[in-house]
Protein backbone atom coordinates (compact mmCIF):
# COMPACT_ATOMS: atom_id res chain seq x y z
CA UNK A 1 0.00 0.00 0.00
CA UNK A 2 1.53 3.30 -0.89
CA UNK A 3 2.23 6.04 1.95
CA UNK A 4 0.15 9.01 2.52
CA UNK A 5 1.62 12.17 1.84
CA UNK A 6 0.45 14.08 4.66
CA UNK A 7 2.54 16.97 3.97
CA UNK A 8 0.06 17.15 0.76
CA UNK A 9 -3.31 16.74 2.52
CA UNK A 10 -2.52 19.34 4.41
CA UNK A 11 -2.11 22.12 1.91
CA UNK A 12 -5.20 20.75 -0.16
CA UNK A 13 -6.92 21.10 2.83
CA UNK A 14 -5.95 24.44 3.95
CA UNK A 15 -6.36 25.92 0.71
CA UNK A 16 -9.89 24.49 0.30
CA UNK A 17 -10.71 25.69 3.71
CA UNK A 18 -9.41 29.25 3.17
CA UNK A 19 -11.45 29.70 0.14
CA UNK A 20 -14.40 28.42 1.87
CA UNK A 21 -13.97 30.33 5.00
CA UNK A 22 -14.19 27.30 7.12
CA UNK A 23 -12.29 26.79 10.48
CA UNK A 24 -10.90 23.99 11.84
CA UNK A 25 -13.69 24.01 14.11
CA UNK A 26 -16.50 24.04 11.15
CA UNK A 27 -14.70 20.58 10.00
CA UNK A 28 -14.67 19.15 13.48
CA UNK A 29 -18.23 19.62 14.01
CA UNK A 30 -19.42 18.64 10.17
CA UNK A 31 -17.11 15.56 10.29
CA UNK A 32 -18.04 14.94 14.05
CA UNK A 33 -14.37 14.21 15.13
CA UNK A 34 -12.47 16.68 17.20
CA UNK A 35 -11.00 19.53 16.40
CA UNK A 36 -7.29 18.99 17.90
CA UNK A 37 -7.48 16.18 15.08
CA UNK A 38 -8.40 18.60 12.67
CA UNK A 39 -5.52 20.99 13.34
CA UNK A 40 -3.11 17.91 13.51
CA UNK A 41 -4.05 16.84 10.33
CA UNK A 42 -3.66 20.82 8.50
CA UNK A 43 -0.37 20.67 10.12
CA UNK A 44 0.39 17.71 7.94
CA UNK A 45 0.33 15.23 10.81
CA UNK A 46 -0.97 11.35 10.44
CA UNK A 47 -4.76 11.04 11.59
CA UNK A 48 -6.32 7.41 11.29
CA UNK A 49 -7.69 7.03 7.64
CA UNK A 50 -11.42 6.66 8.53
CA UNK A 51 -10.84 10.13 10.38
CA UNK A 52 -9.88 11.66 7.23
CA UNK A 53 -12.11 9.26 4.90
CA UNK A 54 -15.30 11.43 7.68
CA UNK A 55 -13.66 14.94 7.18
CA UNK A 56 -13.22 14.04 3.24
CA UNK A 57 -17.04 13.08 2.85
CA UNK A 58 -18.28 16.07 5.51
CA UNK A 59 -16.58 18.82 3.06
CA UNK A 60 -17.15 16.65 -0.31
CA UNK A 61 -13.53 16.72 -1.70
CA UNK A 62 -10.87 14.12 -2.26
CA UNK A 63 -7.28 14.77 -0.45
CA UNK A 64 -5.93 11.54 -1.53
CA UNK A 65 -5.11 9.75 -4.49
CA UNK A 66 -8.35 6.96 -3.94
CA UNK A 67 -6.80 4.03 -4.50
CA UNK A 68 -8.45 1.30 -7.23
CA UNK A 69 -11.46 -0.25 -4.81
CA UNK A 70 -11.58 -3.75 -5.27
CA UNK A 71 -14.59 -6.33 -4.41
CA UNK A 72 -14.80 -7.08 -0.76
CA UNK A 73 -12.45 -3.71 0.11
CA UNK A 74 -15.65 -1.61 1.41
CA UNK A 75 -18.17 -2.82 3.89
CA UNK A 76 -21.88 -2.93 3.13
CA UNK A 77 -24.14 0.36 3.57
CA UNK A 78 -25.87 -1.10 6.38
CA UNK A 79 -22.07 -1.49 8.45
CA UNK A 80 -21.49 2.01 7.41
CA UNK A 81 -19.68 1.61 4.27
CA UNK A 82 -16.42 1.83 6.04
CA UNK A 83 -13.09 1.38 3.86
CA UNK A 84 -11.40 -1.81 4.61
CA UNK A 85 -7.73 -0.13 4.92
CA UNK A 86 -9.34 2.45 7.07
CA UNK A 87 -9.97 -0.05 9.79
CA UNK A 88 -8.14 -2.49 9.69
CA UNK A 89 -5.95 -1.47 12.84
CA UNK A 90 -8.83 -1.86 14.83
CA UNK A 91 -8.62 -5.66 14.09
CA UNK A 92 -7.29 -7.66 17.17
CA UNK A 93 -7.75 -8.81 20.82
CA UNK A 94 -9.24 -6.95 23.58
CA UNK A 95 -9.76 -7.35 27.12
CA UNK A 96 -13.14 -6.16 27.65
CA UNK A 97 -14.22 -5.13 31.63
CA UNK A 98 -17.49 -3.54 32.81
CA UNK A 99 -19.19 -3.60 35.74
CA UNK A 100 -21.03 -7.26 37.35
CA UNK A 101 -24.63 -7.16 36.62
CA UNK A 102 -25.04 -9.37 39.61
CA UNK A 103 -22.51 -8.16 42.02
CA UNK A 104 -21.83 -4.66 43.10
CA UNK A 105 -18.47 -3.87 43.15
CA UNK A 106 -17.08 -6.51 41.04
CA UNK A 107 -16.21 -6.19 37.20
CA UNK A 108 -16.41 -8.82 34.48
CA UNK A 109 -13.45 -8.84 32.10
CA UNK A 110 -14.18 -10.72 28.76
CA UNK A 111 -12.35 -11.76 25.65
CA UNK A 112 -13.26 -9.64 22.11
CA UNK A 113 -12.18 -10.34 19.10
CA UNK A 114 -12.17 -7.96 16.17
CA UNK A 115 -11.46 -9.69 12.41
CA UNK A 116 -12.43 -8.57 8.68
CA UNK A 117 -14.98 -11.14 7.64
CA UNK A 118 -14.27 -11.47 3.44
CA UNK A 119 -17.88 -13.31 3.43
CA UNK A 120 -19.70 -10.13 4.67
CA UNK A 121 -17.08 -7.52 3.23
CA UNK A 122 -17.00 -5.89 6.93
CA UNK A 123 -15.65 -5.77 10.61
CA UNK A 124 -17.22 -8.43 12.95
CA UNK A 125 -16.96 -9.64 16.24
CA UNK A 126 -16.75 -12.83 18.68
CA UNK A 127 -17.16 -11.40 22.75
CA UNK A 128 -16.71 -14.62 25.34
CA UNK A 129 -17.10 -14.70 29.15
CA UNK A 130 -16.12 -17.34 31.56
CA UNK A 131 -17.79 -16.08 35.06
CA UNK A 132 -17.26 -18.34 38.10
CA UNK A 133 -20.03 -16.97 40.79
CA UNK A 134 -18.80 -17.15 44.72
CA UNK A 135 -21.36 -19.81 44.76
CA UNK A 136 -19.27 -22.01 42.70
CA UNK A 137 -21.58 -21.90 39.87
CA UNK A 138 -20.11 -21.59 36.42
CA UNK A 139 -21.37 -19.20 33.34
CA UNK A 140 -20.30 -19.65 30.00
CA UNK A 141 -21.42 -17.07 27.20
CA UNK A 142 -20.49 -16.46 23.58
CA UNK A 143 -21.73 -13.82 21.15
CA UNK A 144 -20.87 -12.67 17.82
CA UNK A 145 -22.15 -9.99 15.78
CA UNK A 146 -21.38 -7.25 13.21
CA UNK A 147 -19.32 -3.92 13.94
CA UNK A 148 -21.41 -0.79 12.70
CA UNK A 149 -19.33 2.53 11.95
CA UNK A 150 -21.67 5.31 10.75
CA UNK A 151 -20.15 7.90 9.12
CA UNK A 152 -19.04 11.08 10.70
CA UNK A 153 -20.50 10.40 14.02
CA UNK A 154 -17.12 9.22 16.04
CA UNK A 155 -18.76 6.19 17.35
CA UNK A 156 -18.83 2.12 16.97
CA UNK A 157 -21.11 -0.25 17.35
CA UNK A 158 -20.91 -3.94 18.25
CA UNK A 159 -24.29 -5.86 17.43
CA UNK A 160 -25.71 -9.04 18.28
CA UNK A 161 -28.68 -9.27 16.10
CA UNK A 162 -30.20 -12.76 16.68
CA UNK A 163 -32.71 -14.64 14.46
CA UNK A 164 -35.35 -14.19 16.80
CA UNK A 165 -35.52 -10.62 17.48
CA UNK A 166 -33.33 -10.21 20.34
CA UNK A 167 -30.53 -7.55 20.29
CA UNK A 168 -27.00 -6.40 22.44
CA UNK A 169 -25.98 -3.52 21.65
CA UNK A 170 -22.06 -2.16 22.72
CA UNK A 171 -21.66 1.49 21.93
CA UNK A 172 -17.92 3.35 21.87
CA UNK A 173 -16.37 6.28 20.82
CA UNK A 174 -13.68 4.89 18.15
CA UNK A 175 -10.37 3.37 19.16
CA UNK A 176 -8.01 5.99 20.93
CA UNK A 177 -4.82 5.69 22.22
CA UNK A 178 -4.49 5.52 25.50
CA UNK A 179 -0.57 6.21 26.94
CA UNK A 180 0.35 3.74 23.69
CA UNK A 181 -2.57 1.21 24.10
CA UNK A 182 -5.98 1.53 21.76
CA UNK A 183 -9.02 1.54 23.51
CA UNK A 184 -12.43 1.93 23.25
CA UNK A 185 -15.00 2.88 25.74
CA UNK A 186 -18.78 2.84 25.86
CA UNK A 187 -21.71 1.50 27.19
CA UNK A 188 -22.80 -1.99 26.58
CA UNK A 189 -27.11 -2.28 26.62
CA UNK A 190 -29.04 -5.89 26.31
CA UNK A 191 -32.87 -6.33 27.14
CA UNK A 192 -32.15 -10.68 27.50
CA UNK A 193 -28.92 -11.55 28.15
CA UNK A 194 -29.34 -14.79 28.63
CA UNK A 195 -32.60 -16.89 29.24
CA UNK A 196 -31.18 -18.94 32.92
CA UNK A 197 -31.02 -15.25 34.00
CA UNK A 198 -34.66 -14.14 32.95
CA UNK A 199 -35.72 -10.63 31.00
CA UNK A 200 -34.06 -7.20 32.02
CA UNK A 201 -32.81 -4.96 31.00
CA UNK A 202 -28.81 -4.63 31.90
CA UNK A 203 -26.34 -1.64 31.15
CA UNK A 204 -22.70 -1.16 32.48
CA UNK A 205 -20.14 1.27 31.08
CA UNK A 206 -17.83 -0.73 29.69
CA UNK A 207 -14.20 -0.75 28.18
CA UNK A 208 -12.16 -2.61 25.51
CA UNK A 209 -7.98 -2.69 25.85
CA UNK A 210 -6.22 -4.22 22.79
CA UNK A 211 -3.99 -6.74 23.86
CA UNK A 212 -0.10 -7.05 22.80
CA UNK A 213 -0.05 -10.18 20.46
CA UNK A 214 2.24 -12.47 23.33
CA UNK A 215 -0.36 -11.00 26.06
CA UNK A 216 -2.53 -13.36 27.15
CA UNK A 217 -6.51 -12.42 27.82
CA UNK A 218 -7.99 -13.76 31.27
CA UNK A 219 -11.56 -13.69 31.60
CA UNK A 220 -14.06 -13.78 34.79
CA UNK A 221 -14.93 -12.08 37.84
CA UNK A 222 -12.54 -9.18 38.89
CA UNK A 223 -12.05 -8.39 42.45
CA UNK A 224 -10.92 -5.49 44.20
CA UNK A 225 -7.16 -6.07 44.89
CA UNK A 226 -6.95 -7.59 41.93
CA UNK A 227 -4.08 -5.99 39.56
CA UNK A 228 -6.53 -5.24 37.04
CA UNK A 229 -9.09 -3.68 38.84
CA UNK A 230 -7.78 -0.38 39.56
CA UNK A 231 -6.83 0.86 36.15
CA UNK A 232 -10.12 -0.73 34.60
CA UNK A 233 -12.50 0.54 37.97
CA UNK A 234 -10.97 4.26 36.83
CA UNK A 235 -11.40 3.87 32.97
CA UNK A 236 -14.95 2.73 33.79
CA UNK A 237 -15.84 5.56 36.24
CA UNK A 238 -14.24 8.13 33.58
CA UNK A 239 -17.10 6.96 31.31
CA UNK A 240 -19.29 6.75 34.04
CA UNK A 241 -18.72 10.63 35.05
CA UNK A 242 -18.27 11.74 31.47
CA UNK A 243 -21.54 10.83 30.38
CA UNK A 244 -23.66 11.79 33.47
CA UNK A 245 -22.03 15.49 33.17
CA UNK A 246 -22.91 15.46 29.54
CA UNK A 247 -26.97 13.98 30.64
CA UNK A 248 -27.44 16.91 32.64
CA UNK A 249 -25.79 19.62 31.01
CA UNK A 250 -28.41 18.21 28.15
CA UNK A 251 -31.93 17.94 30.60
CA UNK A 252 -29.89 22.07 32.19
Amino acid sequence: MPSTDWKRIADALNRHLADARLSSQDVARRAGVDRKTVDRLRGGQAVRLQTLAWIEDALRIKLRDAPATAVGDAAPATWGGYRKDAVLEYAGEYTGYRRSFDTPGHLIASYLQIYWDEGVSALRFTDNQHNRADAGRTYAYRFGGDVLIPPNLGILHLVVRSNDGRVRLISTAMPREDRGTLTMKGFILTLNEIRDIGYYPVTSPIVFVKQAADEPVVTGVVKPGDARYAPAEDMLRDTEQRFLAAEVQRRE
